[in-house]
């Protein structure tokens, strides 16, 4: 019996320390931190999906703020009228949204970009390193930055978790948002938005 509780307090010792190490190397490390939290949004659906309200009020906000592009140009949403808009909530602090770029990429791809746009959304205080992270990660993907939002426009956008995604068309109609990262690059989600594709034309 002794024996036998002598295993279980080891045991449960070992399992402590493993805990401690994680817990101070998330502390001591982010991209421990978010590769962590990318494992755990792979693998659990840990936020609440996004209701039609939120999605429609994003939406709403997104086409009333002036967004400005890479060249400092405002954005233009038409474009490519007849695409399917991806607006990718992301930050160059954020390991997670890093760690999906090249399925975002492949999917793209796989659909052309004709029918996907890709658009990365930054914060105003994140822009300028934003872009340079861009560049340094050879990204060839839209970027834009909301410029002179009201507080409640901005509250609106910003699902306050990222990577966000949210899927639009250019008149400002929403189709689907996520809170999370997803294995975007397979043959289910190419038809997908093939789809939103057929039915937006």
């Amino acid at each position: 019996m002794w024996q036998a509780l002598k295993w279980l307090f080891g045991g449960i010792a070992v399992f402590a320390g493993a805990i401690g190490l994680l817990v101070a190397a998330m502390w001591i490390s982010p991209d421990v931190r978010y590769g962590v939290a990318f494992w755990l949004a792979e693998n659990f659906d840990l936020n609440p999906p996004v209701t039609a309200v939120e999605l429609e009020k994003q939406t709403a906000a997104l086409k009333r703020v002036t967004l400005i592009d890479a060249a400092g140009k405002t954005f233009n949403w038409n474009a490519k009228p007849r695409a399917v808009i991806w607006v990718n909530q992301w930050a160059n602090w954020c390991v997670p949204c890093r760690m999906e770029f090249a399925d975002m990429k492949a999917l793209q791809d796989r659909v052309g970009r004709d029918r996907l746009r890709i658009v990365l959304l930054s914060q105003p205080k994140y822009w300028e390193v934003d872009k340079r992270t861009a560049k340094e990660l050879g990204l060839t993907f839209e970027m834009a930055v909301p410029r002179n939002a009201s507080a409640h426009d901005a509250k609106a956008i910003d699902f306050g978790i990222m990577p966000s995604s949210t899927f639009m068309r250019a008149n400002g109609e929403g189709i689907m948002a996520v809170r999370a990262p997803r294995p975007w690059n397979s043959a289910a989600w190419a038809e997908i938005v093939r789809d939103w594709y057929e039915k937006g034309r």
